[in-house]
This record gives C-alpha cells, structure tokens and sequence, in this order.
C-alpha cells in the first residue's frame, strides 16, 4: 500500500501546512523564460526538475520551486496570469517523503496543453483501486464537459480542483464522486451527506487515494 498522510487528507479540501526550504539543482533564470516567471512571483530558487512518488523521483523538462504551502496556491494563481504558450503550471507535491525530507509545497511549471496534462506529469493513480493515470483523466474530463473544472493541483495519489458550476443533482454526483474515490469520505469527511455539503460549500473537490 502507498504510504500518505492521512492526517492532511482529514481535512477537508485543505492542504496541511509545512515551512518551506531551499534545494539544490537550481536552474539560472534568462530573461523572459519560465524560470523567470517563476523566480518573480515567488522569490524561490528554481530547480530544473520537478518530482513524483512523493517527492522521490526527479522529472526533467520542466521546473519548479518549493514555497510555503498556505501561500502556494496565490502564488500558482499569479504565475498562471502570465503563463507562457504551451506550459501548464500547478501545485505538485506537497507530500513529500524523500530523505532529507523537504517541507513546503512544490510549483510545478512545465510543458503542457491542457489541464489534464496535469494529472499526466503528476503521474497521479489510484493504484489500490486499479485505477490508472489515464482513467483518472477520463474521469476527470467527464466532469469538465458537465459543468467545468480547474485542476490546480495533483500529486502522486492526489488532485485538488475547483468546480466552475455546481452539478444540477448535487446527491448523485457526490455519489458518483464517492464511487470515484472512496478514502475522501471513508477516511475523510465520514459519510456522502457530510460530502455533498462540502461540495456545495466550497464548490472544490479533494480527491485522494490511499
């Protein structure tokens, strides 16, 4: 079984909150370039590599930077405000488990057409429920055809989203949602009613998969 942190997944549709630290393999930002966008808004180094497996497997192609995690998601709405052609930018772990372990959250900026390409550099599964990437993304995209989604963040065994509209029989979706992923009310917020008043409260769903 993967290991996670149920305590941050017991609250619902919040990111626990760790301090943040510096790393190594920075990347030297040119003018105009992503690195740079992302060394302006958040005044971080940036790593030329960004991780999966919490934290453990380095991915080259894209960048990022670990700030503070209560300040990770104003910092990714700035950065997507003047997000260069062709890239995605997200939170990415925030769960980390490497070893020195980092504390922080990870800004992910990366290549990318659309939001699902997220899910994709996240290598987001939920493999105790033989759930694959890509039917996560399936899924996923159902969802943003019935009434609109933003992805913004994701990581090994998890993805946070907003939802653009709520869906018109609130009960069945969160159904359906529960269907999807179970640990958010068997190990989260306790039963579907508790879920659906989540849902409609907070127009946001924390998926994750234990």
């Amino acid at each position: 079984m993967k290991t996670s942190s149920v305590v941050g997944k017991l609250l619902a549709f919040v990111l626990a909150i760790f301090g943040s630290s510096s790393c190594a393999n920075t990347a030297t930002p040119t003018q105009g370039s992503p690195q740079e966008l992302l060394a302006a808004v958040t005044k971080s180094n940036v790593r030329d590599f960004w991780t999966n497996d919490f934290g453990r497997e380095k991915r080259s192609g894209g960048y990022s930077v670990i700030v503070p995690t209560e300040r990770a998601e104003a910092f990714l709405k700035s950065i997507r405000e003047q997000l260069p052609a062709g890239y995605v930018a997200f939170v990415g772990t925030t769960n980390n488990l490497d070893d020195p372990k980092i504390k922080g959250a990870e800004i992910v900026l990366a290549p990318g057409q659309d939001q699902f390409d997220i899910i994709r550099l996240a290598t987001t599964d939920a493999v105790n429920y033989d759930k694959t990437t890509d039917q996560i993304i399936e899924e996923l995209k159902q969802w943003d055809s019935q009434f609109g989604i933003d992805i913004w963040q994701a990581e090994t065994d998890t993805v946070q989203l907003k939802l653009k509209s709520l869906p018109k029989d609130l009960p069945n979706f969160s159904q359906k949602v529960y269907d999807f992923c179970p640990d958010i009310v068997d190990q989260g917020v306790g039963d579907i009613e508790s879920l659906q008043a989540a849902i409609k409260q907070e127009r946001a769903i924390f998926l994750w998969w234990d």
